[in-house]
């Protein structure tokens, strides 16, 4: 399948930094059944998943299961003796405790991970940045842990943060997108495709802006997603492919964004 055009002027894919771990995981019959995986979650997850509507709450589900599960395998620790936490920025430490920005804690220590995730056509993104990493492409400047410190819950928060989206092409072509999310700017580099390669690039600009504010930690809870310019925004990258396995011909794009 051939590679779509991409905007003019658009910032060109990248690959993740050597901080950056990714995942690409199908949520269907190779996993546990919602009930098994609930029993591997904690309190504060299994509540949240209560507050799930029911069509989506599997998809939830697997993907907190998922990303435990990536994480203990990061850490070389059991995933059950994780315990999640999230941070909103935007609710601060009096909000509701199961929505946010993804933590652990090990052993009562947040773990030096900055996490995201996302959930879109049948798949699970995830996405985790160790501060601590070193060498090139890695983020020079955001440890925040001890010299030499190298154990599973070493450092303290992670100052650089993380995000992810992943989208289905399809699922973003409606009437009234174009006006909802996208700048003047953004709309003039979609408009200058072919009329085919329009709802690629659409989706791509969205991912590029999820991406971007789960980094931020805000969501759109504080501004307008036409309001956010991701055309050249250089903390973003698109991702071709995950684990070796292209996105384009399973109808799906990707973005991640990394924030020092």
């Amino acid at each position: 399948m051939r590679s779509s055009p991409r905007a003019p002027d658009a910032v060109p894919p990248a690959g993740p930094p050597a901080a950056v771990a990714l995942r690409l995981h199908g949520i269907g019959p190779e996993l546990p059944p919602a009930a098994s995986m609930l029993r591997l979650l904690d309190d504060v997850e299994r509540s949240r998943a209560v507050r799930i509507e029911p069509a989506h709450s599997t998809s939830f589900i697997a993907g907190r299961y998922l990303l435990r599960l990536f994480v203990a395998d990061l850490l070389g620790v059991q995933a059950e003796l994780l315990a999640s936490r999230f941070t909103c920025p935007v609710c601060g430490p009096d909000g509701v405790p199961d929505h946010g920005r993804p933590e652990y804690l090990l052993d009562d220590e947040q773990v030096p991970l900055a996490l995201s995730l996302s959930r879109a056509g049948g798949f699970v993104l995830l996405g985790a940045l160790d501060p601590r990493a070193s060498g090139p492409g890695g983020v020079p400047g955001a440890g925040s842990g001890p010299a030499g410190a190298t154990g599973p819950g070493a450092g303290r928060t992670p100052h650089a943060r993380l995000g992810v989206d992943l989208a289905a092409v399809t699922a973003l072509d409606f009437d009234g997108f174009d006006a909802v999310a996208l700048t003047p700017e953004e709309l003039l580099a979609v408009g200058a495709l072919p009329v085919g390669d329009q709802g690629t690039e659409r989706a791509r600009l969205w991912t590029r802006k999820e991406a971007l504010v789960k980094a931020l930690g805000t969501g759109f809870t504080d501004r307008d997603p036409g309001a956010v310019e991701v055309l050249h925004d250089r903390r973003i990258g698109d991702l071709q492919s995950v684990d070796g396995v292209p996105l384009e011909p399973l109808g799906l794009v990707a973005a991640l964004a990394v924030i020092a």
